[in-house]
């Protein structure tokens, strides 16, 4: 018997075309597009499902008449605009896609059980001083100034902030790929961290593609947004110089205050050492970058803004150059998966499944793992 063959609308094939564009797609399924749309094939179910998984275009769209909307509305809160990508890639909208289903679905569990918002969602205000959004961070998350003393790396700091912030109820979830497919990795030229605010499931997703001390500083910028109560799609760089607007402005130096107090700041510059010296030594002391410490210098007017320009042209000429060097390790499959999730989410989903109120279908679907994964992730996290 023949296989039945399901003509495609050829604009929706130009939409393909157009969208995966970036993604650099293989030779084989270019020509197979150009030969559907040009009539010389039709395609067969099997090869749309293949196409589906090949593209990373959605199965659905392939039977439409029309090209879709996509609505991301995240991308209008990108800090640094840019004229080559103004449209999400695949990639940033799937990983979206999944943290919104994770946000909806934990908004609804918290609901259902009666929990109330979360106090700082939005607390802050953009008129607020430095000091002012950094005091009520503060006390909300129980961290005192020396905070940053606890741990010995900008790594170890990243994890004890960001297990804080899960006990005080934000989701923080990251990764550098979408899911477990290695061949889709994220771009840290188009994201370094994202923040969907909710009152119930704030949740904050970090580009583990960025160096530790960059995560850590998105970690934090973007907990501001929270406090701030506004999305974020943050892309940029600590040395970047492009003009961002009051928001960012004030996310950035909520921050740095944070990661480096001024009150601390002020008594370990020592003038009389070279400049780099100095950079290194309190990026040391601080646990942080050196182009935090650069922007501190140069708002305390230790530095002139000439030297602040020079050094940090310095210091993203050192990223760039480590960047292109970067190893990739692919490590322990299961202790990156947990490292990467949220463990309260985990926790909760799991319960849920076991209750019976979640199918396991749609637990599998958050997660992005199947049966197998799922079951022996949750065994190595100690169960629920």
């Amino acid at each position: 018997m023949a296989s039945i063959t399901i003509p495609v609308h050829s604009a929706i094939i130009d939409w393909v075309l157009q969208n995966i564009h970036e993604e650099q797609p293989a030779s084989e399924v270019m020509e197979r597009l150009n030969a559907w749309k040009s009539g010389e094939k039709t395609p067969t179910l099997n090869q749309l499902e293949e196409m589906s998984r090949k593209t990373h275009i959605p199965f659905g769209y392939f039977f439409l008449q029309t090209p879709p909307q996509e609505n991301v509305p995240l991308v209008e809160y990108r800090t640094v605009g840019s004229a080559k990508r103004e449209k999400p890639s695949r990639n940033l909208i799937d990983v979206l896609d999944q943290m919104t289903a994770i946000q909806d679905w934990m908004r609804d569990e918290l609901q259902s059980d009666g929990t109330n918002p979360l106090p700082f969602v939005g607390i802050a205000h953009i008129h607020d001083s430095i000091n002012q959004t950094v005091q009520k961070i503060r006390r909300h998350l129980h961290l005192n100034i020396h905070w940053y003393k606890e741990g010995k790396t900008a790594e170890e700091n990243f994890n004890k902030l960001r297990n804080q912030l899960t006990r005080c109820g934000i989701l923080v979830f990251s990764g550098g790929k979408v899911g477990c497919n290695t061949r889709r990795r994220l771009n840290i030229n188009e994201f370094r961290a994202f923040t969907l605010v909710d009152a119930h499931a704030p949740l904050i997703f970090i580009n583990t593609a960025d160096a530790p001390n960059g995560r850590l500083f998105s970690l934090l910028h973007e907990t501001a947004h929270i406090f701030f109560g506004k999305n974020s799609l943050f892309n940029h760089a600590e040395w970047s110089s492009h003009t961002v607007n009051l928001l960012e402005q004030k996310c950035n130096a909520v921050a740095s205050e944070i990661l480096v107090p001024e009150e601390e700041f002020q008594p370990i510059w020592n003038p009389s050492l070279p400049l780099a010296e100095m950079m290194e030594a309190a990026a040391r002391h601080f646990r942080c970058s050196e182009a935090v410490i650069l922007r501190r210098a140069y708002d305390a007017g230790k530095i002139t803004r000439d030297e602040y320009l020079r050094m940090m042209s310095m210091q993203k000429a050192r990223y760039q150059k480590m960047n292109e060097k970067k190893k990739r390790s692919g490590g322990d499959f299961y202790n990156t998966l947990l490292s990467n999730m949220d463990r309260r989410f985990l926790i909760a989903l799991h319960r849920s499944l076991l209750r019976g109120t979640t199918q396991d279908t749609d637990a599998y679907r958050l997660t992005g793992l199947n049966r197998k994964t799922y079951t022996t992730a949750i065994a190595k996290m100690g169960g629920a």
